[in-house]
């Protein structure tokens, strides 16, 4: 009895040691690294009117046409932030999606952050625990996202118009299929842990001259 309760002590301390190393991993991974300068300008300059557009994204967007979709962003209240820039690896983040979170994080709002960049590298993103419904009868069959071939003039402007008064909608779910479905998942990582634990307690009771499984024995005849 004593060695079997020792194995399920031993079992019990490797799991709960496996789980804090892999709940410390996936915070690490899930946790944006620290913003850097530009993005940081780039927030403050995004809370002025929702449009920013650095000095080497002024090619891209000139200032007519910035204040001109600052206008109608203002009018129709939306929550469109354009953000406009040339792609950069020394910024700060190692990737140009990287850089999108880090904003809307910042940002602290419901927010719907365009990141134009050219047309091989922009992006559209969410703030985190929002979603676009673009199948819903609001949008109406409105694109997600604009078109990044052509001019930023026209492709945002147009874009902008096309969408719902209120195109973000809140996520209800956990972000992974469902309660349901985390659930399950959460089940099929734990299963080879507790069949694990079982091995082991079984392994303890032959080594103790007992049987495998914990049942009692079969009477005579039965």
């Amino acid at each position: 009895m004593r060695g079997e309760r020792l194995a399920c002590a031993a079992a019990a301390l490797v799991l709960g040691v496996g789980a804090a190393v892999w709940s410390g991993q996936e915070h690490e991974q899930s946790a944006p690294p620290p913003a850097g300068d530009r993005v940081m300008r780039a927030v403050e300059g995004l809370r002025d009117d929702q449009v920013h557009v650095t000095d080497d994204g002024r090619p891209m967007l000139d200032e007519k046409a910035e204040r001109r979709i600052a206008d109608l962003i203002a009018e129709r209240d939306s929550p469109v932030h354009v953000l406009v820039w040339q792609d950069s690896w020394f910024a700060g983040y190692d990737h140009y999606l990287e850089a999108a979170d880090q904003v809307l994080e910042l940002l602290d709002e419901p927010a719907l952050l365009v990141l134009w960049q050219g047309p091989d590298t922009s992006s559209t993103d969410v703030t985190a625990g929002w979603t676009v419904d673009r199948y819903s009868e609001e949008w109406a069959g409105a694109p997600a996202e604009p078109s990044y071939l052509g001019d930023a003039a026209l492709r945002l402007p147009e874009w902008i118009e096309a969408l719902p008064d209120e195109p973000l909608t809140r996520q209800t779910d956990d972000g992974a299929g469902g309660t349901g479905t985390g659930t399950f998942l959460g089940f099929l990582l734990a299963l080879p842990a507790l069949l694990g634990v079982w091995v082991v307690v079984g392994i303890v009771r032959v080594a103790t001259g007992r049987r495998f499984r914990n049942r009692p024995l079969r009477a005579p005849g039965r």
